[in-house]
């Protein structure tokens, strides 16, 4: 398993569970510039954005809506089922794949914990209706729990090859928020993930 919003991305097929937990999330709003890092908590998962905004205001923009739209998956995971708004900020594909990651998580009754740290957080391509992002995804510290028990799941532990990802996120323009439509992750040995090792 990976870890966090890329952890949960990988999914497990078993039957579902007939409990929900219930979200209690905070967030810290981004900064443009050298602040710290902004972080959102959802149950016992903390996201981490360790990246300070870019000064370019499109990209701005394009990059709250990735970290709105990864706070939603984690909310989302943590409630077993898409909460609103998630929609708009995940579509296509990327919706696709969280729900397989929402159903997965109920299924085997566990919800996030642990903290997940995007860093090097970039736009790397960037039109009026399209951009790609990239990020380090530092899963190390990532586990799955059962919201009951707060017994952790060692199936959803990142293996030594899963603990540091690199991730290119592809977004659209949707109703003028910056959703996100597709993903592809990278883990060792890949090259492109070794400079988000330690």
């Amino acid at each position: 398993m990976l870890s966090a919003c890329g952890a949960s991305k990988s999914s497990q097929a078993t039957a579902p569970s007939s409990t929900s937990p219930a979200a209690s999330p905070t967030a810290a709003s981004p900064t443009v510039g050298s602040s710290p890092p902004a972080s959102a908590r959802v149950g016992p998962y903390t996201q981490i954005f360790a990246t300070p905004l870019p000064a370019n205001p499109a990209q701005v923009k394009v990059i709250q809506g990735f970290e709105t739209a990864e706070i939603l998956w984690a909310k989302s995971d943590y409630a077993w089922r898409p909460v609103p708004p998630v929609t708009e900020y995940v579509t296509g594909q990327a919706l696709k794949n969280l729900m397989s990651a929402t159903s997965s998580l109920k299924a085997n009754d566990v919800v996030p914990a642990g903290t997940d740290r995007l860093f090097m957080t970039s736009v790397t391509a960037l039109t009026s209706t399209t951009a790609t992002v990239t990020t380090c995804d530092d899963g190390s510290k990532y586990a799955a729990e059962n919201p009951v028990t707060g017994k952790i799941n060692p199936a959803y532990l990142p293996s030594a090859n899963q603990a540091y990802l690199f991730e290119t996120w592809h977004m659209v323009l949707l109703s003028g928020r910056w959703a996100i439509s597709s993903f592809t992750l990278a883990t060792l040995p890949s090259a492109s993930a070794q400079h988000c090792q330690p």
